[in-house]
């Protein structure tokens, strides 16, 4: 190789050595700040959260001392000391609030939480009294935030919120004002553990600091990211000079959160990686520098030794062809494998719920012939084991079905009360079972959700009002709220302390249950509720207080009902239930019916059919649809009704399968597709083929239920 071929060589990839490298360091970089204002955007946004539940509640004073004044005569002074006493016990339970005082129509301090009779002293200088009094700077406010004192508020250890009352023709009557402690804020903040460089800040809406911490950290209010009127509310964080910084407006309250950091401090991690990288691209270059000095060495013996380099670079092609192939073999392995990664939820779904399937089929079976009690017992007990095997399967597959995006939904109009009614006519044997009352509230109100996505969520929150309710009742009702129609689920239960309300939403959580006792479930509940209320954009909420119970209530969206209303059918639950009584006592429901099965596994379906047989059906068996369609043709008798698993071998799914017998027979044979399948796609191909479609593991009773419904009014067959 000549001597400029190998100077090229070098110079290319030492180019694109730096050219990796510094490529790799910016999107390092850019990732980095991009983690940041993420962060810095969600802090921004629990410090609205924070500050808003401490201002509401100043402002909740304010308002009941302002009902307080608006009936008081100033003349009874009994009455002036019970709403002094009253200020001062509110002002003492709440830690972020300093004081709470009143002045008159002109400015002059009438009551005092901190003594009464209260000193005479003028405050109409103050800018609270100002905002209240000057009736030149346009309407009057509702709630004023400003300083204690005229002068930097800050400095003062605490600002103010105020309220004035008027009466019905404008008049000014009275200021109640609350003294807010910034030092509560501070001290919040400090604890939080933001970072060394972080600095958090409260302003007032004309940029008047309020609280900072660090305290005397002379924060200043951002420009680029102060939030403007036009702006939605979660903002990102945004890069300011040398600073990332996250402003919020706190809803209802002309008070601004924000929160910033140095790029300094946020991009020292970038720094330490990219000196790595640094240090890593240097010692390639310098390992090529020396591959290419000997080069050059080589290259002024290549006239001798030409024949050896020959055949050395006929083996160094050799090797990088092997090295290629090398190379082209593992990223066809990572490609596989990432394909199968994205077909584990489904065969999770298809190949635990296929032997859950049969041995639910044949335990079913297998209790019928059992004529000893205690067979029967030990049978009963395997049911519940089964079932609970079941539930947590399905629970495990719903949750992830929820996070994988795959669960479809279907909105429309309906009313609410027959949903309601069918829950409570589900849980009453249970309530009346433990003493309990359940009643549910009458309502007229129509609606606008999915049903089917909708009864899960309810039917939980009303099963664990229940099961954690040991005397007293039950109440669900529904009320208005603005254009929602608020549902409510009361209780008379355990409660819930504060400190797990905001946990019990999370995968596997019990309250009181810390030896995991899966008779109580597995914890997955309220984690599918949380997933499905989102998914239906249906805010949650909850409020509870240990021993006296809880409330849990879901916002729907409320539509007027129509003129003349269409019964509405509730959608079935999707929860497999067990066989009652009556069930069992009803082997001929399906007499008469001829049954196709279409099932693979032989175990599946021998267990379909004895099932079937048993409720009188005459069953035709087949592994494929090819067999199905010789079978019905060689007998010359249409079958009543489809029962078909969806994975079938040949190449044909069970839906396809379904449809081409429906043409062959020349008529709409009612089917069901009994799979494990967790693809929204396919239920919506089913339900626009007239086919319906039972999740594995269904319950023995669930499909024959829905056989002898759908094939109701065929002629029987001897």
């Amino acid at each position: 190789m000549q001597r400029a071929h190998l100077v090229a060589a070098f110079l290319t990839f030492a180019a694109l050595c730096v050219g990796v490298s510094a490529l790799s360091v910016s999107r390092d970089r850019h990732a980095t700040l991009e983690q940041a204002r993420r962060e810095f955007a969600a802090t921004a946004h629990l410090l609205d959260e924070h500050a808003s539940r401490a201002i509401e509640a100043g402002d909740a004073q304010l308002r009941m001392l302002l009902d307080a004044l608006e009936r008081w005569d100033r003349h009874d002074r009994a009455e002036g000391q019970r709403i002094q006493a009253a200020m001062r016990a509110r002002a003492e339970r709440l830690p972020q609030i300093n004081g709470v005082w009143v002045l008159d129509a002109r400015g002059r301090l009438i009551l005092d939480s901190a003594e009464h009779p209260s000193p005479p002293r003028d405050l109409s200088d103050r800018d609270y009294a100002q905002a209240h009094l000057d009736s030149t700077r346009g309407p009057p406010p509702g709630l004023h935030v400003g300083s204690h004192l005229p002068g930097p508020g800050v400095s003062q250890g605490r600002f103010t919120i105020s309220r004035a009352l008027r009466d019905e023709e404008g008049t000014l009557q009275a200021i109640a004002v609350a003294g807010i402690q910034n030092t509560y804020f501070s001290q919040m903040y400090g604890e939080a553990g933001w970072g060394e460089g972080a600095r958090l800040a409260l302003f007032t809406s004309s940029k008047e600091k309020l609280a900072e911490w660090p305290p005397d950290s002379a924060v200043e209010p951002p420009t680029t990211a102060w939030p403007q009127p036009w702006d939605p509310p979660d903002g990102p964080a945004i890069i300011e000079g040398t600073q990332i910084t996250a402003a919020r407006m706190l809803t209802g309250f002309p008070i601004v959160v924000v929160a910033s950091r140095p790029l300094a401090e946020v991009l020292a991690p970038w720094r330490e990686r990219a000196l790595w990288t640094t240090a890593v691209s240097g010692g390639i270059l310098t390992g090529a520098l020396v591959l290419f000095v000997f080069a050059l060495a080589g290259a002024r013996r290549e006239d001798a030794v030409r024949a050896e380099l020959l055949r050395a670079n006929q083996s160094l092609d050799d090797r990088v062809r092997q090295r290629t192939a090398d190379l082209e073999k593992a990223l066809r392995s990572a490609e596989m494998a990432s394909l199968a990664k994205m077909k584990v939820l489904a065969t999770v779904s298809h190949d635990l719920r296929q032997p859950l399937q049969g041995l639910a089929a044949f335990h079913e079976l297998l209790l019928k012939e059992a004529p000893n009690p205690t067979l029967q017992q030990l049978g009963a007990m395997a049911s519940a084991s089964l079932q609970a095997g079941q539930r947590l399967l399905d629970d495990l597959l719903t949750l992830s079905r929820l996070e994988a995006g795959v669960v479809p939904v279907e909105i429309s109009a309906f009313p609410l009360a027959p949903l309601l009614d069918q829950l409570a006519a589900e849980l009453r044997g249970e309530a009346e079972g433990k003493g309990l009352r359940l009643i549910v509230m009458l309502t007229t109100a129509w609606v606008l959700s999915d049903p089917a996505r909708l009864q899960p969520i309810l039917r939980n929150l009303l099963s664990n009002a229940v099961k954690y309710t040991a005397r007293g009742g039950v109440i669900v009702g529904a009320r208005r709220r603005g254009d929602g129609l608020r549902v409510e689920i009361w209780d008379s239960g355990q409660g819930i302390a504060a400190a797990e309300l905001g946990t019990i939403w999370e995968e596997f959580y019990q309250i009181g249950n810390p030896a995991r006792d899966g008779s109580r479930g597995a914890g997955l509940g309220l984690s599918i509720v949380e997933r499905t209320a989102h998914l239906l954009g249906h805010p949650l909420e909850v409020r509870s207080r240990v021993g006296r119970g809880s409330v849990f209530a879901v916002t729907l969206p409320r539509v007027p009902a129509p003129a003349v209303p269409a019964p509405m059918a509730v959608a079935r639950s999707a929860d497999p239930a067990p066989l009652s009584r009556a069930a069992e006592s009803s082997p001929g429901r399906l007499a008469g019916r001829r049954v196709l099965v279409v099932e693979d596994d032989p175990l599946q379906r021998s267990s379909l059919t004895l099932l079937l047989e048993q409720a009188g059906a005459g069953v035709m068996a087949a592994e494929s649809f090819d067999s199905a369609l010789a079978a019905a043709q060689a007998t010359l008798q249409a079958p009543s009704a489809i029962l078909s698993d969806y994975r079938l071998p040949g190449g044909t799914d069970g839906l396809s399968g379904i449809q081409t017998l429906r043409g062959v027979l020349g008529r709409e044979v009612p089917a069901i597709l009994l799979t494990g399948e967790l693809s929204a796609d396919l239920v919506r191909a089913a339900k626009d083929a007239g086919c319906l479609v039972l999740t594995k593991p269904a319950a023995p009773n669930r499909i024959l239920s829905t056989l002898a419904e759908l094939t109701a009014g065929a002629d029987a067959a001897a």
